[in-house]
């Protein structure tokens, strides 16, 4: 298990500035494509979940009728609609209640699932040559290589992140990429509880 300090915000600072996303150092309401943004995002985490727990967004039609509209439904920034600082905030802490929440009913720890969503998101940066800027690959392990040997400038370089886009702004993963393995964070949470369980 985990040993590191659980500073979920901290975490996203890092990653959000890895990713050339701005943050702030005052409280200061975003620009509108960034509260779209925002709002995209928590709208399609939210939609992950409803399906994750076998359930599915539905609307009512004229016949009464549900449909799922899970597949059907995008957030889009609406022109007559003023953003609220406050309820913005408010929306936010709201989900991070009703997500720990639904981590505590089932019985999940947040610090070690956390901790390796985090590895994996900063994984999608590209790993450079701190001498060269050459991109480094991964080894057998999670060591990276440099393509001309661990020799390369005396060995004296170390790797850097960068962020690679696409030509519309979209980030591209790295080749070192690596995706959050959960089931085996959730399996260690399970053999952990039953070590620690008192036996009848």
């Amino acid at each position: 298990m985990t040993t590191k300090d659980y500073r979920p915000q901290e975490d996203i600072v890092t990653l959000m500035r890895q990713f050339e996303q701005e943050v702030k150092s005052a409280p200061e309401l975003p620009d509108a494509a960034t509260r779209l943004l925002r709002a995209r995002l928590v709208f399609e985490e939210a939609l992950e979940f409803v399906r994750a727990c076998g359930c599915a967004v539905a609307m009512s039609g004229p016949d009464g009728a549900k449909r799922a509209v899970t597949d059907d439904i995008s957030v889009v920034a609406d022109p007559n609609v003023m953003p609220d600082f406050t309820e913005y905030v408010d929306g936010c802490i709201d989900q991070l209640v009703v997500t720990y929440g639904a981590l505590n009913a089932a019985g999940v720890k947040a610090q070690s699932a956390w901790d390796e969503v985090q590895r994996s998101n900063m994984s999608k940066a590209w790993p450079h040559c701190s001498v060269c800027d050459a991109v480094l690959v991964r080894g057998s392990g999670d060591e990276l290589i440099h393509a001309e040997g661990a020799d390369a400038h005396s060995g004296n370089w170390s790797a850097i992140l960068k962020v690679h886009k696409r030509e519309d702004g979209k980030f591209i993963k790295a080749p070192t990429y690596s995706p959050a393995d959960l089931k085996r964070v959730i399996q260690e949470q399970i053999e952990e509880t039953r070590a620690i369980a008192p036996r009848a």
